[in-house]
Formats: structure tokens, C-alpha cells, sequence
């Protein structure tokens, strides 16, 4: 009977999720599909969220609300079911967005599309207010193609790349930069008309070039209100929009468009025509005898003089003091502003601007650039077998909550062990020992019943019963910015059977619009290194609705067991980041400066925790730009000074003031906290090991190496005494993260590790606040700190014209 029940269960299930999954067919093909964009600009990754663009044309007789609908298959067996409502003008093509997080391991053969008749029902459908009814089309895009995991990914606005392709450039397909680490493809060709609507159509990309604005799909002033949006949303959470200046008229300072306040506070930008661009070789190429054009343009900014700070930051100049580049901060991210017209047509021709004196120093790079056709038989054979370094694998390790697991599997050895004792040959020997073995039976009988007590009563006591969370987190903030951005990675305890929704809204948060809830994310999540496939998880597997364009709000299907998700969270966070001390005389919080490397200047914090394993890294500025014919090869573009301090107790509590100058300025009390060489060692060794022991090294300061990826030293071939080597570094989840634009211009960056045990478990412990029905959740766990302070800014000087050449600058060997 017990076997028949299972049975039934199943089967009805089974019936119950086909159902879900196929509704009433009739009427199918009411409404044509096409998939105009799979990923913007054509890309996706793996692992990340991705947007898709869906032509629909509904040949009804009136309008109607429609119900668009992805489906992706989660690590639990369910099916997550992305929808967007959209309201359907027949006759008339319509295009829209639909947002899903791609699994790393995508176990279906196709993207599926449909589109069902919304019914309303009210009750029970949250955001969306509509059911699925009729399925009236559908559109499949079989075998979809997938970027690589590690691969980064950068937009462009335009037809011309201006010489962002050069970091694509790879030897026979690998997926590696040859003379560097991540490869970085580019999604050309975006309009103002394909650009996602939400942000996280934008989230794949590390950075965003806006290169062309003559066309009327490149204009600014044709962004609609839900993309400039988008693009605001995606830049304070970290992104980098960097604008080209176009050769005539100028539709960003003087026009009316959506992004105006995004903009660097300048005045108004002056333009001057028929300029010789050898003036600014240096800037654009490594030759010194590649013709340059005469007939060049060139826009130069002057910062306003009652600028905010950190609105309109000089990144680079030319060899007269005239600003050429120049960019505002914007939440944790920025938006730079480039006077050069790179899409000049002989500059294209050439090829130009090279990446290494041009984009290296914009956007934080390091490496050589060679095309095959430049490199030796030996190098080419060198560039083709790399050795993988892994730095943000070991998330879901650090998340899982095996403790009550290894419990209940001891529990329930240890049960099975001593029923087949005493049912079996024990119990056996002992009725024989007594000469009662007719009594056999009714012994295995009763055994049978107190067993089963005992596994029920066991089991009821060590089935989790609240509602817990483990997670880990990287939390960043700039100073000087309300906007802090968190990544989280989460293993949420459900014990509960049915449903239950989870949340990073604050129910009693009553305001009819809040800004920073329609930023964040949430979504089931599974590990890179998952092995799952599309027929693991529960045989009774079923589909729940998330809002695609608006996902910050799950109802899952619950088991009694943990849920895995990512979180990607911003708005004004409750966790008090470090900052300056506040003057007693003045009551504003003090200068941090920079003496020589030194910081000068005392910081505090007041959060949730005391911070371990901080770290400090101060950039200076940018190294001079070279001479004619001066190669950078694989020098930072950056004076960087790294320090890992060693703070009396073992970590910074909250309220405790530090003095940075003690920690930054080399002496004999400091000189073990100076890590000189920390971008050779993290890649030599694949971990910090100044900083930690073992031969992997602790996940948070991998995490810390993984952050600053673009900084770590490229391959050395050949050089068999040189550790680095053909290593190879690669990232999975922290996409989006990379510090590498900081780089480019003085700041500090503070990072360090707060960690909450599970016994300590409150809600607070998480710098993302977690809702389950509409209760927050405690958490424990690991949280990445990392806050930034920028310096005043100070553009790099030009060798033998602004200051003489320094030793540094001519001190690395060229590769291979």
C-alpha cells in the first residue's frame, strides 16, 4: 500500500507539472514570435544574467495582455518561469525585454519562448497579477550559443569599435588573451533601440563604450526613459559607460537627453578641428613613425569651479595640460568622457588606438597586445597550453550548510546498524542465548515499531525548524557615494513544505516607489562547478513564476531543505563603512591626503563586526606616459602600494581609530605588512601567501585576488626562472567586480573580511537584508569589505616634458 501511495504521488505530480508546463494549446499560433537578441548585442554568458529580445505580433481582432514567459530549469529539478505581462496591439510588430539568470551548466537544448493569454486571478500572483491561460505561440531557439564563464564581455554603441577588438585577439580560438589573462570579447552594434530596458540586460558587460552618437539610433536624445534608466542602474552598481565625443555638433552637453546628469559638471566642452594627431601620438599608439592624420578633433574639458568632488575627475591630458578625458563618479561605478575622435577613418584603418597607451590607461589593463601574424613560432606554440588558476570556485563550499546534513546521515546510520543487529543475527543469537527463538517473529515485529518511533522522533528533532541563512557576500561602497552595491551567493534553510516567498523587499516599507527595490535581483543560483543536469532534483518538480524585468521577490516551491541563490543588491546600506574621523571643532569628517605613498589621515568604522585579513592598497596615480616608440609591455599602468597591516588584537573592531600613515609608510616596525610584489606572487602562487597558509589559500583573499584580476602579471614564456610562468588566471562569478578602473587614478581601497558565526546568527548578519514571508532572516557568514576613497585627482605626466624619466619606466623586460 505504502509503495502504491509513493506511486500515486508520483504520477499525479508527474501529471500535475506536465500540465503546468503545457496549458491548453488551443489557439497556439494567434501570436508570432521571434527572437530578435539573445543577449545584448548577440552575447551571453553562462552563468549570469542575460536579457532577450522578443519581436511578438499578435493577429487577434482586439488588445489583450499577454504573458511572455521564459523557462529555465533550476538545480532543484523546478522550473523557474520568468514572465513578463506586456499588453499586445494587434496587427502592429511589437518588441520586448525578457531577463533570466543563465545557469552555468544549461542543461536544456533550447530557449523556449511562449506567450499565454494573461487571465487575471486575484490573490496568490504578486507583482504580476495575471495567470497563464491559453498558450497562443511559442518560439524556440535550439542550441543557443554560450560564452565561456571566464570570458568578459564589453557593449558598444556603434558600428566601430575603436580599438577595444584588440583584446580579443586570441591564438587558434583559446579563450585566453595570449600575452594576458581574460579574454574580452565585445557585443558591437548596439542602437538606442536594442538596449536592454533593465539593468540586468546589462550585468554581463564590465564595461559599456558609447563610440558613436551621428546616427539617429545612436543619439542620446532617442533613449527612452526605461533605458536611460537602465543604464543609470547598471553604472551605479558598478558599471563603466564610457562616452566618445563625436567630431561635429554635440548631442551630450548641449543637447537634451535622459543622461545629462550622468555627465562629468564641466563647462561648456571646447572643440577644435584640424589638429594634427601627432600631438597626442603617445596616447594613441606605441610607433613612433605610424603616419597619424593632421585633420584630427580634438574636445577639451575644464572642470566647473563649483563642482562637486568627484564630478568631474581629469583622467588624462595632452602634453599642454589640456584635459582630454574626464569622468564623474556615479554610485560604484563611473562615466568617462573621451574628447579624441577615435572613429576617425584613418585612425581605423591603422587600426588605432592601440589598447596598451590608450584603453590600458581608461580602463585599468595590463598586458601586452601582439596579433599572431606579430608573434614567433616559439611564442605561438608558448600561447597555446596555459596552466588554469581559479579564484571564485569555492563559493558554493563556503555556503553549504552540511552540518544538520551530517547529523541526520549519522543519525540514520547509526539506527541502521542497530536494527540490522538486533533484527538480524544479533536479535536472532540473544532469543537463542535464551531458548525463546519461537519468539522470533513477534521480536522483529516489535523492533520494526520501535525503530520506526525512533527514526520519526529522531528525524522530527533534527529537522531544522527556523528559517536561517549562510551566505557570502562581497559589500563595496566609494566615499562620497549613498550607493553601496553587494554580490551575495546564499543557502537559504525553507523548512517548510509548500511554498514560501522570499524577498529583499522590507514589507513595512510602505512607499509606492522605491528606486533601489527595482534594482535588485534575486534568483536561484547553482555553482559553476555544479554537475547537475536537466533530470536531477525532486520527482515532484513544478514551476514558479519570477518577474523578469523586476525580480526581486521569489515564491519557491519549499521541502524542508535549502534553496541556493544569488543576490545582486543596491541602495543605502545599514552596515556603517569605514570613513575619515570627524573634527571636533568642525564636525566634518576630515581629509585623507597623500604624502609621497603614504596615506595621512585616521579612518574608523562602525560595522556589524570586527574586519580581519584588511588589506590596503594605495594607487598614487598613473606612471608617465612614455616616449615616441616606448613600449609598455607588461608594466601596471599604475604606482600602486600594497599592505597587508598587522593590527593589534588580530582585526579592526568597530570604533577603533587606525592612523593610515602607520600602516602606510614603509618602516622597520611595518616592513612584514608591505607586499610589494603582490600582483607577481598572487598569480605565481594562485593565492596571497603572504597573507595566508596552505597550498590554496582561504576563499575570501582568493576572492580578493579575483577582484583584481586585471591587475596581476601576465605570463612570462620562457623564463624558466620566473614562477609566473604560462598561468593563466580565470574568474567565473565576479564578473562586473573588477577594481581594475579604480587603477586609473588616485584612491585608497580598504578591504577586509567580517565574518558572523552560525551560533552568532542575527539579522544583521548580512549586509543584504533577506525577508521569507515577509520576516527577516538571520544570517551568518562571510562578507568581503572593500571601500573606496578617491584622492584628488592627478592625470600622468608626460616623460621628458613634465618630469625627467624615471627608473620605473624602463625597468621591465619585454615578454617572450
Amino acid at each position: 500500500m505504502r509503495l502504491l501511495s509513493v506511486l500515486c504521488v508520483l504520477m499525479f505530480s508527474g501529471h500535475q507539472a506536465s500540465a503546468q508546463a503545457n496549458p491548453d494549446s488551443a489557439g497556439a499560433g494567434e501570436i508570432q514570435l521571434s527572437i530578435l537578441n539573445l543577449g545584448a548585442g548577440g552575447m551571453i554568458r553562462a552563468g549570469d544574467w542575460a536579457g532577450i529580445q522578443v519581436q511578438m505580433l499578435d493577429q487577434g481582432s482586439q488588445q489583450r495582455e499577454i504573458i511572455l514567459r521564459v523557462t529555465i530549469r533550476d538545480s532543484d529539478g523546478d522550473d523557474a518561469q520568468f514572465d513578463r505581462v506586456v499588453s499586445a496591439n494587434p496587427g502592429l510588430p511589437q518588441s520586448f525585454w525578457l531577463y533570466c539568470w543563465v545557469p552555468f551548466q544549461f542543461g536544456q537544448a533550447s530557449f523556449e519562448i511562449h506567450a499565454f493569454e494573461a487571465e487575471e486571478r486575484g490573490g496568490g500572483e504578486g507583482q504580476l497579477g495575471y495567470r497563464a491561460g491559453r498558450l497562443l505561440g511559442s518560439v524556440s531557439q535550439y542550441n543557443p550559443i554560450f560564452q565561456d564563464p571566464w570570458i568578459a564581455i564589453a557593449g558598444m554603441i556603434g558600428t566601430r569599435q575603436l580599438g577595444i577588438e584588440h583584446y580579443a585577439i586570441t591564438v587558434d580560438n583559446r579563450t585566453w588573451r595570449p600575452l594576458g589573462h581574460e579574454l574580452i570579447r565585445v557585443a558591437p552594434g548596439l542602437t538606442t533601440l536594442t538596449l536592454p530596458d533593465r539593468w540586468q540586460g546589462l550585468v554581463s558587460m564590465d564595461f559599456l563604450v558609447w563610440g558613436s552618437s551621428s546616427l539617429r539610433e545612436h543619439d542620446p536624445s532617442t533613449l527612452s526613459p526605461e533605458r536611460a534608466r537602465a543604464i543609470r542602474n547598471w553604472v551605479e552598481q558598478g558599471g563603466h559607460l564610457i562616452i566618445v565625443m563625436p567630431p561635429s555638433d554635440d548631442p551630450w552637453f548641449t543637447g537634451n537627453h535622459p543622461l545629462r546628469n550622468l555627465l562629468p559638471d564641466v563647462q561648456r566642452p571646447s572643440r577644435r578641428d584640424g589638429v594634427d594627431y601627432n600631438s597626442i601620438r603617445r596616447l594613441l599608439t606605441e610607433s613612433s613613425d605610424v603616419p597619424l592624420p593632421s585633420n584630427g578633433t580634438l574636445t577639451t574639458f575644464v572642470p566647473n569651479p563649483e563642482a562637486e568632488p568627484n564630478s568631474a575627475i581629469p583622467v588624462l591630458n595632452t602634453v599642454d595640460r589640456e584635459c582630454i578625458a574626464i569622468r564623474r563618479l556615479v554610485g560604484t561605478g563611473m562615466v568617462t568622457v573621451v574628447g579624441i575622435d577615435l572613429g576617425h577613418g584613418e585612425l581605423r584603418r591603422l587600426g588605432l588606438p592601440e589598447p596598451e597607451p590608450f584603453w590600458h590607461r581608461l580602463l585599468g589593463m595590463r598586458g601586452d597586445i601582439q596579433r599572431p601574424s606579430e608573434m614567433s613560432d616559439q611564442l605561438l606554440a608558448d600561447v597555446r597550453s596555459r596552466t588554469v588558476l581559479e579564484f571564485d570556485t569555492e563559493v558554493s563550499g563556503e555556503i553549504a550548510k552540511t552540518g544538520r546534513a551530517i547529523q541526520g546521515v549519522f543519525f540514520g546510520f547509526i539506527v541502521f546498524v542497530l536494527y540490522w543487529v538486533l533484527a538480524g543475527p544479533g536479535g536472532f543469537a540473544l532469543l537463542r542465548q535464551q531458548k525463546k527463538s519461537q519468539h522470533a517473529w513477534v521480536g522483529f515485529v516489535t523492533l520494526i515499531a520501535v525503530f520506526t518511533a525512533l527514526s520519526w522522533v529522531g528525524a522530527s528533532l533534527l529537522r531544522p525548524k527556523k528559517v536561517n541563512i549562510s551566505h557570502l557576500t562581497m559589500l563595496e561602497q566609494v566615499y562620497g557615494q549613498t550607493h553601496s552595491r553587494a554580490r551575495s551567493w546564499m543557502s537559504v534553510m525553507l523548512p517548510s513544505y509548500g511554498t514560501s516567498d522570499v524577498s529583499l523587499v522590507d514589507p513595512s516599507d510602505t512607499s509606492m516607489i522605491n528606486s533601489s527595490a527595482m534594482t535588485n535581483l534575486i534568483t536561484p543560483w547553482q555553482p559553476s562547478t555544479s554537475s547537475a543536469s536537466i533530470v536531477s532534483g525532486f520527482p515532484d518538480n513544478t514551476g514558479y513564476r519570477i518577474e523578469s524585468r523586476s525580480p526581486d521577490s521569489i515564491r519557491v516551491p519549499t521541502r524542508a531543505t535549502v534553496k541556493d541563490f544569488r543576490v545582486d543588491w543596491g541602495g543605502v546600506s545599514s552596515w556603517s563603512m569605514p570613513h575619515p574621523i570627524v573634527d571636533t571643532e568642525s564636525f566634518q569628517e576630515t581629509k585623507l591626503t597623500l604624502d609621497g605613498t603614504a596615506v595621512i589621515g585616521e579612518i574608523v568604522h562602525d560595522l556589524p563586526g570586527a574586519l580581519t585579513d584588511v588589506m590596503l592598497v594605495v594607487v598614487t596615480g598613473q606612471i608617465p606616459i612614455r616616449r615616441e616608440g616606448q613600449k609598455l609591455v607588461n608594466t601596471m599602468i599604475s604606482r600602486v602600494d600594497t599592505w597587508s597591516p598587522q593590527i593589534p588584537g588580530g582585526g579592526w573592531d568597530p570604533g577603533e581609530v587606525i592612523s593610515l600613515e602607520g600602516y602606510t609608510k614603509l618602516s622597520e616596525t611595518n616592513r612584514n605588512a608591505d607586499k610589494g610584489d603582490y600582483f607577481r606572487e598572487a598569480i605565481s602562487s594562485g593565492f596571497d601567501p603572504l597573507a595566508i597558509q596552505g597550498p590554496r589559500g582561504d576563499v575570501m583573499d582568493r576572492l580578493k585576488v579575483g577582484r583584481m584580476l586585471s591587475q596581476l602579471q601576465p605570463p612570462r614564456y620562457g623564463v624558466l626562472t620566473d614562477a609566473v610562468g604560462n598561468r593563466l588566471a580565470h574568474r567565473r562569478q565576479l564578473h562586473g567586480w573588477d577594481l581594475g578602473m579604480w587603477f586609473t587614478q588616485p584612491c585608497l581601497i580598504v578591504m577586509g573580511v567580517l565574518e558572523v558565526d552560525a551560533n552568532k546568527a542575527n539579522e544583521d548578519g548580512s549586509p543584504v537584508p533577506v525577508f521569507v514571508e515577509g520576516k527577516r532572516v538571520p544570517a551568518s557568514g562571510k562578507t568581503l569589505v572593500t571601500w573606496i576613497y578617491p584622492f584628488e585627482p592627478d592625470p600622468p605626466s608626460y616623460v621628458g616634458v613634465l618630469e625627467p624619466e624615471t627608473e620605473q619606466s624602463e625597468s621591465e623586460e619585454p615578454n617572450g
